[in-house]
C-alpha cells in the first residue's frame, strides 16, 4: 500500500535535503568525515551519541579485507570468527555478549544486517564482502531502533546504490596460498534518467591448508560463488525504490578439529596444542573422508523511501531463506576408535517487514524516529550422530537417505529432527530535542512481542516418527510467549575551542534477546517429559564517553566507559566426559561486565595515517541459578571467566602512501594481540588462548587515474596458531600464513 501513496506524494518532486552539508574538497593533511546511519539517518560519526566503529570502502579495499572475519582487530571489545565446524557460520561476541552455538533455536544477541535487513542466523553470516560502501559496527544493546535480539551490538554493512548517471565497473583476479584463485566484479549500468541496475558476482576456490592423514586429501578449502544485484528506480528527488537480490552458493569442506592431548599428570584432563612451532597443527586424523558442506543462501528486498523536508518514510519488505547440509567430525580420533560425525540437513526462510517514520523540525531543535516491524521465521533441522564405518571411515552419502549408523531409535543416539516458528512483532520510537544548540536529549522505546513454536520428532526411518513401547509417538510440541520493553535514554553536549571539537555523551539502554529453546537435546525421556524453554537474557548498559577530533582534524580520539548488567545468560556448553560430546543448554545466571575502548586515528603528515585501540573487559558472576559443572577446573564456579572477554585486546595500524611515477604506492600493516581468555563455560586449560597474535600487511600500487590496481597482502604473517573455538575434547586451530597479490581494473 505504502509504493502507491509514496507515488503520488512524489508528483510534485522537492529538492532533497538531508541532515549532513553537502560534501567539500577534502584536505590530504586531515582525517576526512565518516557519515553513518547508527541512528537510522544519516550523521558525522563524530556527532553520533553511539558507540560505532565505521570502516569506509576506501579502507576496506586498501587493507584488502575479503570477509566479516577481518573486522574483528578493528573494533573494540569484538571478537569475530569462524563458528567452529563451519565455514559461513559466524561467532560474534561482542563486549562479552555473544552466543557460542550456532544452532537455529539460539537467537544471535548480536545482529547482523545488510541494507538493513536482518540475517537472523549465524549460519552464512560470515560472508565475503562485494561492493561495499562501508560497514557500522554499533557496541552495546541497540534494541531500540533495530529489529530484534540485538542486545549485544549490530553489525551493519551498506552495500553500493546504484549510480544513475554513468556506466562503471570494477573487476579484480586475485591468486595466492593453496592455490587460491578469486574472481570478482561489479558493474554499474543506467538505463533511463530515472532506473539503474547495480550486479556484482564472486567466486572463491582453494585447495585447503591442512592434510587428512586418514586418506592424504587436502582439507579446509574453499568453493564458493556467488552474487547480488540493486535495480533502483528514482522518479524524483523525493522518492526512490531499490529493489535488491542476493545469493550464495558454497560447497566448503567443513572444517577439521585437533584433538586435544590427554594430560598425562591428571587423568581427564587434556593440553592445548595450539601453541607454535607445531608442525603437525595442520595435518588432522578424521574419519570424515568424504566431508560435507553444502550451504546454499539468497533473499531478495524490496525499499521504499520518500523523502521531503524534514519527513522521512521508508518501507523495507525482505525474504531470505537458507539450506545447510553439513557433516563434521566431533572427536577426531585415530582410525581403530570410536568416531562421531554430526549431521545437520538444516532449511530455513524468513519474512520481515518494517515500515518507518522520520520528522524534525527546520531548524533541528528536535527529530523523531518511528516505527513497526515483523518478523516471521520457521527453522527445521534433520540431525543425526553417526559413527564411523568397520575401516575407520566414514562416508557421508549415508547421510541422504538415512543415518544408518546412528545405532537405532535409543538413548542419545536417535535421528531427531527439530522445528521453530517464530513470530516477532515490535514498534519502536526515539525523539531527540536540542534545548540549546550544544545540548541534545534523547529518549526511546521499543515494544517487542514474540511467539514461538517448538517441535521435536524423534525418527525411525525417513520422515517415521518412533512409536515408544508404550505405543505413543516420540513427539513434542512446545509454545512459549515472551514480551518486552526495551528503553534507551542518552544526552550528549558538544564543545568548540581552539583547534578542537568534542562531544561528550552519555546513555543508558536495555537489551532484550528472545527466549530459546535446547535443540541440541537427543534424550528421549528428557525431551518428551522435561524440556522446557530457556528464559530470555536481558542486558543493561551504561555508557559514558567522548568523541573528539584536535590540532585542526588530525587526531580524532574517541573513548568510552561502559558497564552491561548481563542477566539469565543463556549458555551451551559440553558435558564433560561425555560420548559423544552431548552440548547442554540452560540459564545460568547474571553476570557484570565493564570496560574502557580507546579509539585513535592521526594524520601527521600528509601521506602518513596512524591508528589503534585498546579495549579492556572486567567480567564477574553476580548469581549463579544453577551449576554449570565446573567445580573440578574452579574452586568457586562465581570465579568463571565469561567466553571471548581478555582483560586487555588491542591494535596498532599505519599506512604511508607516496606518489610515484605514473601513480602511488600504498604501504600498511597492523598488529593485534590480547592478553589470555577462555572459549568454554568452564574454562578447562584446553579451551584457554594465551597466544592470540594477528599481523597483516599491504603493499599497493594504483595509477595516477584510479584504472589500474595490484595489491599484495599477507594475513598472519607471523604465522601464529592459536586456537579460534573448540568443544570438548577438539579445537579448530586459526588459518596459517597466506600470501595473495590482487589485480583489479576500474572502467
Amino acid at each position: 500500500m505504502l509504493l502507491p501513496v509514496l507515488a503520488y506524494l512524489a508528483a510534485d518532486p522537492q529538492a532533497r535535503e538531508t541532515d549532513t552539508p553537502p560534501p567539500t574538497e577534502q584536505r590530504s593533511d586531515t582525517l576526512a568525515p565518516i557519515i553513518v546511519t547508527a541512528e537510522r539517518r544519516e550523521a558525522d560519526q563524530q556527532r553520533v551519541p553511539v558507540s560505532v566503529t565505521a570502516i569506509p570502502t576506501e579502507r576496506i579495499e586498501a587493507e584488502d579485507m575479503r570477509g566479516l572475519d577481518r573486522i574483528a582487530t578493528s573494533v573494540p571489545n569484538l571478537y569475530l570468527n569462524r563458528n567452529f565446524g563451519t565455514t559461513s557460520g559466524a561467532l560474534i561476541f561482542l563486549r562479552g555478549v555473544g552466543e557460542g552455538d550456532s544452532i537455529f533455536t539460539n537467537d544471535p544477541p548480536v545482529g547482523v544486517y545488510v541494507d538493513d535487513v536482518l540475517y537472523p542466523r549465524s549460519t552464512a553470516s560470515l560472508f565475503d564482502f562485494l561492493d561495499l560502501e562501508r560497514i557500522e559496527v554499533l557496541r552495546g544493546p541497540q534494541g531500540t531502533l533495530y529489529g530484534r535480539n540485538t542486545s549485544g551490538g549490530a553489525i551493519k554493512l551498506v552495500t553500493r546504490a546504484p549510480d544513475l548517471t554513468r556506466t562503471e565497473g570494477v573487476a579484480d583476479v586475485t591468486v595466492g596460498s593453496y592455490r587460491r584463485f578469486d574472481v570478482r566484479g561489479t558493474l554499474n549500468l543506467p538505463i533511463t534518467s530515472d532506473l539503474a541496475l547495480r550486479v556484482s558476482g564472486i567466486s572463491r576456490l582453494q585447495r585447503g591448508w591442512g592434510h587428512n592423514l586418514t586418506n592424504g586429501d587436502h582439507v579446509n578449502g574453499q568453493d564458493v560463488q556467488g552474487g547480488r544485484f540493486a535495480l533502483l528506480w528514482q522518479p524524483s528527488d523525493t522518492l526512490s525504490v531499490t529493489l535488491r537480490g542476493d545469493f550464495a552458493d558454497e560447497g566448503s569442506a567443513p572444517r577439521y578439529p585437533q584433538r586435544f592431548l590427554p594430560d598425562p599428570q591428571r587423568p581427564g584432563r587434556y593440553l592445548p596444542v595450539f601453541a607454535e612451532p607445531d608442525g603437525d597443527i595442520d595435518n588432522f586424523t578424521s574419519p570424515d573422508t568424504m566431508p560435507l558442506n553444502d550451504t546454499r543462501t539468497g533473499g531478495a528486498s524490496l525499499t521504499v523511501r520518500y523523502r521531503t523536508g524534514k519527513l522521512n518514510l521508508s518501507s523495507i519488505t525482505a525474504w531470505r531463506a537458507l539450506h545447510n547440509a553439513i557433516g563434521f567430525d566431533q572427536t577426531a580420533n585415530p582410525p581403530g576408535q570410536t568416531n562421531v560425525i554430526l549431521l545437520q540437513d538444516q532449511n530455513q526462510h524468513t519474512i520481515s517487514q518494517e515500515f518507518q517514520l522520520g520528522l524534525g523540525d527546520a531548524q533541528d531543535r528536535w527529530s523523531l524516529t518511528a516505527g513497526l516491524f515483523g518478523f516471521w521465521e520457521h527453522n527445521d533441522q534433520l540431525t543425526a550422530i553417526s559413527l564411523a564405518g568397520p575401516d575407520g571411515r566414514y562416508h557421508n552419502e549415508d547421510f541422504f537417505a538415512y543415518p544408518s549408523r546412528s545405532g537405532g531409535p535409543t538413548g542419545n543416539w536417535s535421528p531427531y529432527l527439530p522445528q521453530l516458528d517464530t513470530r516477532s512483532a515490535s514498534a519502536y520510537a526515539s525523539l531527540s530535542w536540542r534545548p540549546v544548540q550544544a545540548l541534545s536529549l534523547s529518549a526511546g522505546l521499543r515494544f517487542t512481542d514474540e511467539i514461538k513454536t517448538y517441535r521435536v520428532r524423534f525418527l525411525s526411518g525417513p520422515g517415521v516418527t518412533y512409536v515408544l513401547p508404550d505405543g505413543r509417538l516420540a513427539a513434542r510440541t512446545i509454545h512459549d510467549h515472551w514480551s518486552d520493553v526495551s528503553p534507551r535514554f542518552a544526552l550528549d553536549y558538544q564543545l568548540k575551542g581552539k583547534g578542537f571539537e568534542a562531544m561528550i555523551f552519555a546513555s543508558a539502554s536495555k537489551g532484550f534477546r528472545s527466549g530459546s529453546f535446547d535443540g541440541r537435546a537427543r534424550n528421549i525421556d528428557f525431551v518428551l517429559t522435561r524440556q522446557g524453554p530457556i528464559a530470555p537474557e536481558t542486558v543493561w548498559s551504561y555508557e559514558v564517553g567522548v568523541k573528539s577530533e584536535w590540532l585542526d582534524h588530525r587526531l580524532r580520539a574517541n573513548a568510552t566507559f561502559f558497564r552491561n548488567d548481563y542477566t539469565n545468560i543463556a549458555f551451551s556448553a559440553a558435558r564433560a566426559n561425555s560420548t559423544p560430546p552431548e552440548i547442554f543448554r540452560q540459564n545460568v545466571g547474571d553476570a557484570r561486565i565493564s570496560g574502557v575502548e580507546l579509539e585513535l586515528t592521526a594524520r601527521p603528515v600528509s601521506r602518513l595515517e596512524l591508528s589503534g585501540l585498546v579495549s579492556t573487559l572486567s567480567d564477574k558472576f553476580t548469581r549463579l541459578a544453577a551449576s554449570p559443572g565446573c567445580t573440578a577446573f574452579v574452586a568457586d564456579e562465581r570465579d568463571l571467566d565469561l567466553r571471548f572477554t581478555p582483560d586487555v585486546r588491542y591494535t596498532m595500524r599505519g599506512a604511508y602512501t607516496m606518489p610515484v611515477a605514473g601513480g602511488r604506492i600504498r604501504l600498511g600493516g597492523e598488529y593485534s594481540a590480547a592478553s589470555p581468555y577462555s572459549i568454554a563455560l568452564c574454562n578447562e586449560p584446553q579451551h584457554r588462548v594465551d597466544n592470540y597474535e594477528l599481523v597483516n600487511a599491504q603493499i599497493g600500487f594504483e595509477t595516477g587515474d584510479g584504472r589500474w590496481g595490484v595489491t599484495l597482502s599477507a594475513t598472519n604473517l607471523t604465522d601464529r596458531r592459536f586456537n579460534t573455538g573448540s568443544v570438548g575434547t577438539i579445537g579448530y586451530p586459526a588459518d596459517p600464513r597466506q600470501v595473495q597479490i590482487s589485480l583489479r581494473r576500474a572502467f
